[in-house]
């Protein structure tokens, strides 16, 4: 199970779908039931919809 928070890869949280189980920070288990991500010049931002709430994790964008 995923502990959702802002320190998973973006990758990590690119994988995750609807219907997946997740831990909040807080400890308790939810259920994904949608993902919107936005994307700016500077940062990735996913709204991730719950059963009972939503979270919204920001990452930024790695410059090479």
């Amino acid at each position: 199970m995923t502990i959702l928070s802002d320190s998973l890869p973006t990758s990590t949280l690119l994988e995750l779908k609807a219907g997946d189980a997740i831990k909040k920070a807080d400890g308790q288990t939810d259920t994904i039931k949608s993902i919107n991500i936005s994307e700016t010049d500077e940062f990735l931002m996913f709204l991730f919809q719950l059963e009972s709430s939503h979270i919204i994790v920001k990452k930024l964008k790695q410059v090479c």
